[in-house]
């Protein structure tokens, strides 16, 4: 069976109000990774983002679960804190696998690791709040665009939400 239809990647919003929303974020991904593995999903990507992408890799990690780290850049955390940087390191050396994208940081090297995230998945995990701006939109409209099936969990209500699209059968198959 192709890889492809056993992966997922997960999206979502950088900052929250912390630490208020800190645990009900590690239960809503805890919640969207067993919703994506009774769906058959073996493996998981994050893009290793501060925010969600990080606290899915480290839930991933400690559920030994497969996960890949997909890094738009070798030095995205170059304007971070010392510790956000020591914690972003820590959490890398736990993943399955290590995918590097572009050798520097240029204009529109994180658009292109979403787009890598989506095209590279057959399902995508999304903590959202609804926003219709940033990366987390970004990612999402590209999923939608392709029709990915999405699981969503809203932090600020913390309902977890479905989008199913309808693909177009082909008789010929």
């Amino acid at each position: 069976m192709n890889n492809l239809m056993n992966t997922a990647f997960i999206t979502g919003h950088r900052l929250f109000n912390y630490p208020f929303y800190y645990p009900n974020l590690h239960q809503g991904v805890n919640q969207l990774t067993d919703l994506a593995i009774n769906r058959g999903i073996t493996t998981f990507l994050t893009g290793m983002a501060l925010g969600t992408d990080a606290i899915a890799a480290i839930i991933w990690a400690e559920r030994n679960l497969t996960w890949k780290a997909i890094l738009p850049c070798p030095d995205q955390d170059s304007k971070w804190s010392l510790r956000q940087r020591e914690d972003y390191h820590q959490i890398l050396s736990k993943a399955s696998e290590v995918k590097v994208l572009y050798p520097q940081y240029q204009p529109g090297v994180m658009q292109a690791r979403d787009q890598y995230l989506v095209n590279n998945s057959s399902l995508g995990l999304a903590v959202w709040d609804g926003r219709t701006t940033g990366g987390t939109f970004l990612t999402i409209s590209m999923a939608r665009k392709t029709k990915l099936p999405l699981i969503i969990f809203n932090p600020n209500t913390f309902e977890i939400s479905y989008e199913e699209p309808l693909k177009q059968l082909n008789l010929f198959d």
